[in-house]
C-alpha cells in the first residue's frame, strides 16, 4: 500500500507516498504520527481508494491511556460523488482499521457505519 502522513507539518505528501507494509504502516501510525489536532494518515490501495485516519482533537496531555478517545476520523474521499464516507472512532480502534485496509482495500463498501457528508 502506499502510504502518506503529516504529523505537524513532517512526513511524506499524498502526491509522493511511500509503499509500506502492514507493520510499518501501523508502526507510523503508533510512533510518527503524534496525538495532535490535524495529523493524519493515508493509506492508498492499489486501486485507488484512499482511506485517512485523521485526529480532529489533540490528547489531552493529563490522559496516560488515550485509546478510549474518539478524536479519530475515517475518512475515504470519493472525488466522483464530490463527498466522503466517514466515522469518528476511538483511537484503539485505529490499528484493526488498518490491518482491515490492508486484508480488504481502501474502499468504503468494505466498511460499516460510515455516513456521507459532501464537500
Amino acid at each position: 500500500m502506499k502510504v502518506h502522513w503529516n504529523d505537524c507539518g513532517e512526513g511524506p505528501t499524498s502526491d509522493a507516498p511511500v509503499e509500506l507494509d502492514l507493520a510499518q504502516t501501523q508502526l507510523v501510525w503508533s510512533d510518527e504520527v503524534r496525538g495532535v489536532e490535524g495529523n493524519f494518515l493515508g493509506i492508498t490501495d492499489g486501486s485507488g481508494n484512499t482511506v485517512q485516519f485523521y485526529f480532529t482533537e489533540g490528547i489531552p496531555d493529563d490522559v496516560e491511556d488515550a485509546s478510549h478517545l474518539t478524536i479519530v476520523l475515517v475518512d475515504f474521499p470519493v472525488i466522483e460523488e464530490r463527498g466522503s464516507y466517514s466515522k469518528q472512532v476511538a483511537i484503539g480502534e485505529v490499528a484493526g482499521l488498518i490491518a482491515k485496509v490492508f486484508e480488504m482495500g481502501a474502499s468504503y463498501r468494505s466498511f460499516s457505519g460510515l455516513r456521507f457528508v459532501e464537500w
